[in-house]
C-alpha cells in the first residue's frame, strides 16, 4: 500500500495559523454583535456592498479574507481591527517562530494624543503581555562527602 508524506513548511504553517486566528476573531466578534444588537450577515453585506453569501463564505472559511476585507468587516461590525508584529521567543524544534497578533475589539475613545500614538501604546501593551516570564532556575544539588 503506498503511503504519502505531506510536509508543510514553517512559513505556510505560520500563515495558516494566522488566517485561522483572524477568522476566529471575526467569528467571535460577529457572535458578540449578533447577541448584543442583532447584527446579521445580511446587514454586514449591505454595509460593505456585497451579497450575504460572500460574508458567510468568509466567516466560515470557504473564502479567503483579504487585508482590505478585514478592515471592511471590522467597520461593518462597529469594531476596530488592530494588527501587530511583536517579537516572540517561541521555538518549534530549531526554528524560531515570530508571533503575529490581530485584535478585533470594540473601539474605545482615543486619548487626548493622536490616534497613531494610541495604537502604538496598545501594541506595546499587548507585546508586554505576550512576553513569557523566564522560568525559575533551581540550584543543582551539591553532593556532600561523608
Amino acid at each position: 500500500m503506498p503511503s504519502f508524506r505531506i510536509s508543510v513548511s514553517p512559513s505556510r504553517r505560520a500563515a495558516a495559523r494566522f488566517v485561522i486566528q483572524v477568522r476566529r476573531a471575526f467569528q467571535k466578534a460577529f457572535v458578540e454583535e449578533n447577541k448584543k444588537r442583532g447584527l446579521t450577515q445580511s446587514a454586514i453585506a449591505r454595509e460593505i456592498g456585497v451579497h450575504r453569501s460572500v460574508i458567510n463564505r468568509e466567516l466560515t472559511g470557504r473564502k479567503d479574507i483579504t487585508a482590505g476585507r478585514i478592515g471592511e468587516l471590522a467597520h461593518a461590525m462597529g469594531r476596530v481591527a488592530v494588527f501587530g508584529l511583536p517579537e516572540a521567543s517561541a521555538y518549534v524544534g530549531m526554528i524560531p517562530i515570530k508571533s503575529v497578533t490581530v485584535d478585533i475589539s470594540r473601539p474605545s475613545a482615543p486619548p487626548a494624543n493622536s490616534v497613531n500614538e494610541a495604537i502604538l501604546a496598545e501594541w506595546r501593551r499587548q507585546a508586554e503581555m505576550a512576553t513569557p516570564a523566564p522560568a525559575p532556575v533551581s540550584p543543582l544539588p551539591i553532593p556532600v562527602a561523608a
